[in-house]
């Protein structure tokens, strides 16, 4: 919590909004291209690219951020230590189970322009493995993230769709049927 609190000296608070994401359950890279944007304050109406008029940005429960199909596994880290040969790699599982934070700080900081404001940003940027945060005597106020625009399908692939959907009921009254039938030749033999 010391280090959550260190370097906003250096931060001008005067005017600015402190936002709380909740990370529980959200997309990696939907969630960083969001707190990217109230990081440069772009949500605002006096946004200009040279200068700083963002706000502070909470980041809550990083632990629990989920990613899209095989990116635990896949998604690689990688970092060279400056010797000859040292090029080193992390998966995503494993950064994830080392510092969850840092996963979210790089998402958000590649997602910012790489300028002289880029420092400042990242200076407004706090995240939380849990969802303790030190700044209760501050105003917070939680950002809503804003609802999935999930595409319809295509019309080709919705008619396949139906067509496998007809052809498995089919199958099954078919079955059904073939039960039915098989029951009342038992029955008729019976009687």
């Amino acid at each position: 919590m010391q280090k959550a609190l260190a370097g906003l000296r250096r931060i001008s608070l005067d005017g600015l909004r402190w936002r709380v994401f909740d990370a529980k359950g959200q997309v990696l890279g939907r969630l960083a291209s969001q707190i990217a944007i109230v990081l440069q304050g772009k949500d605002k109406p006096t946004y200009a690219p040279h200068i700083e008029n963002g706000d502070m940005c909470i980041v809550l429960n990083a632990k629990d951020i989920s990613v899209t199909g095989r990116k635990m596994t896949d998604k690689i880290y990688y970092w060279h230590t400056g010797y000859i040969g040292h090029l080193k790699e992390r998966r995503l599982k494993d950064q994830m189970e080392k510092d969850p934070t840092e996963v979210i700080r790089k998402a958000v900081l590649r997602m910012l322009p790489r300028n002289r404001l880029r420092d400042d940003r990242d200076r407004k940027l706090r995240i939380f493995s849990g969802s303790e945060h030190p700044f209760h005597d501050r105003p917070v106020e939680p950002f809503v993230m804003p609802p999935r625009q999930v595409r319809e399908m295509r019309p080709r692939a919705r008619r396949a769709l139906i067509r496998a959907q007809k052809k498995e009921q089919g199958r099954a009254a078919a079955a059904s049927a073939k039960e039915e039938g098989a029951k009342n030749a038992k029955a008729e033999i019976t009687a």
